[in-house]
This record gives structure tokens, sequence and C-alpha cells, in this order.
């Protein structure tokens, strides 16, 4: 039976298109999965992984900066998107997405990976402010 609440459904159906590579019908999937349950973050992050699984880096940065401002408080989100940020080696939208994140006051672990993050860089005056 169909019913539109089920997201591993939604999901499914856009890894069906990804791999037929559709992609503009995979992100259609993905956008109605949204309307249906737009607070469900393994949904934006299944999505965002989609964007950069097939190198669209620029929507995946729309999808997880959109994420990231509906659903502030949820840390994989904001790992995720530091983390793409420093594999394409853009060091200063990696800084910005961080003091983002770091205005929402987040654990301990998340200042620790900014400062982590900081002494990958080699900015350790950087990294020492931070902790």
């Amino acid at each position: 039976r169909y019913r539109r609440e089920h997201i591993g459904n939604w999901v499914k159906y856009a890894r069906f298109e990804e791999e037929n590579r559709e992609f503009e019908r995979a992100r259609s999937v993905f956008e109605r999965a949204l309307e249906v349950e737009v607070r469900n973050p393994e949904l934006w992050l299944r999505y965002a992984e989609l964007e950069m699984r097939n190198e669209f880096i620029n929507r995946a940065r729309n999808v997880l900066d959109r994420a990231v401002q509906l659903l502030p408080r949820v840390d994989f989100l904001w790992y995720k998107y530091v983390y793409m940020e420093e594999m394409v080696g853009d060091v200063p939208k990696c800084r910005a997405v961080f003091d983002r994140w770091m205005d929402w006051m987040p654990d301990d672990n998340a200042w620790m990976s900014y400062a982590r993050f900081e002494g990958r860089c080699g900015h350790w005056d950087q990294a020492k402010e931070i902790m």
C-alpha cells in the first residue's frame, strides 16, 4: 500500500532515478518528499549525499544550507556541511559554515572539530582562540 509519510519509499525511488542518471527527477522526488516531512534530518542528508555523490557541489551546498537553516540544532547536518566544504578545498566557505554553526552554541565536540579544522589548515593561533 502506498504511504506518503514512509520516507524509505521516497529515498528508494530517488535512488532508482539516480541509478538511471535522471538527476532532475531524483531531485524532484526529494523535493516532494520534503513537502511531506520537511523536518526529517535524515531525508535532508540523503538529498545532499545524492548531490555530492554525483559531484553537484553547488547543489549540495544549497541543500545543506536549507537544511541547517531549518534544523540548526541537528549537528550531523552541520558536520556533513563542513566536511564537504573541506573536502572540496574551500577553506573560507568551510570557516564561514563553522562560524554560523558556532553562533548556535553547539556542544564541545563541535568546537573541537572547529579547532582541529583550523589546525589542519595551519592556523594554530585561531585554533587556540577557539579553544
